[in-house]
């Protein structure tokens, strides 16, 4: 409890908007309880039976009632994985506003129907699936009157070229629906491109510490990492501005001191008619356009000009 409350405050702190946990039922997920699970620590290698790892990591609908408390008053968004019929009477019962979907849960189909009959955004990572099973899931939602998907873009790979980050705005495209990306572990690289891609969601993991016993620790963001993460994706979405080509201030204020205008190249006396080599453009910018030179070659001036003197259109 003292973790899961003191995660939230980083998450306050930091300027980002939620918090996912997940709601594990291991009797109603798991039918072979042998199974063992293999993860890495800042210490080695390590391996623990699944089934009881995940009956260790469950909160009591009482102790989710405070941590929901506990976000509500630190105005963070708090919203979980769920992955199974009891995940769902939890979500319900504390009025969570958001349901993620699991990259594993795709073919048990009457999870989807009840959650996408609930009418709220369901944030859905995409992992092993194809095209047809993500439209499959995408129709439960279509018929059950619900249009608030999030598709997700996450993968379970260390090779650079399996990655497929353009599934991003592919899937934007494909389904008509906001994107985001989940994020494997610490780094940022693909983060900043799945921003440049369009994503409107991003997950990021966190933790207090990288060296805590358990699995994802060592994957996962420390406090002081993931407060300048967030400013620098803020930064980032900002930076994207908008689909234009529009100087910033500061280039306006550069171009008055660097683009050019048309001046005498030497000194010219009233009656002489102008040549290219007696004007140039020279900066700043407080005068008529160079791209304006051929309207004064061949024309007689009405006034003596001294070199440097800036042409005006009453000049010849």
């Amino acid at each position: 409890m003292k973790i899961a409350k003191e995660l939230i405050d980083v998450v306050s702190d930091s300027g980002a908007d939620a918090i996912k946990f997940i709601f594990w039922f291991p009797e109603e997920i798991m039918s072979d309880k042998t199974i063992a699970y293999e993860y890495d620590t800042t210490s080695g290698r390590r391996s623990e039976n699944m089934f009881e790892m995940l009956n260790m990591l469950r909160f009591n609908l009482d102790e989710w009632r405070k941590i929901k408390a506990y976000a509500d008053d630190k105005d963070v968004i708090l919203f979980s994985t769920v992955n199974s019929p009891g995940g769902i009477e939890y979500a319900e019962t504390l009025g969570l506003d958001a349901y993620k979907m699991s990259s594993w849960d795709f073919n048990y189909l009457p999870l989807w129907r009840r959650i996408a009959a609930l009418g709220k955004p369901m944030i859905i990572d995409s992992g092993p699936v194809n095209m047809l099973e993500m439209a499959k899931v995408i129709q439960i939602m279509h018929d059950a009157g619900n249009d608030q998907s999030i598709l997700v873009h996450c993968f379970h790979t260390k090779e650079p070229a399996e990655t497929n980050m353009r599934s991003i705005p592919y899937m934007r495209q494909a389904f008509d629906s906001l994107v985001g990306y989940s994020a494997t572990d610490y780094d940022d690289k693909l983060d900043i491109a799945a921003v440049s891609l369009g994503v409107v969601f991003l997950e990021k993991r966190l933790t207090l510490s990288r060296n805590l016993p358990g699995h994802h620790h060592i994957l996962s963001k420390e406090p002081d990492e993931f407060r300048t993460y967030v400013k620098m994706i803020r930064d980032l979405q900002t930076s994207l501005g908008t689909f234009d080509l529009k100087p910033s201030r500061g280039d306006l204020l550069d171009r008055k001191k660097a683009f050019r205008h048309l001046v005498a190249n030497c000194n010219i006396p009233a009656g002489t008619v102008l040549t290219a080599e007696m004007i140039e453009g020279k900066r700043p910018e407080n005068g008529i356009s160079p791209e304006f030179m051929e309207f004064f070659i061949g024309r007689m001036t009405k006034r003596d000009l001294k070199y440097n003197d800036a042409l005006t259109w009453d000049v010849v």
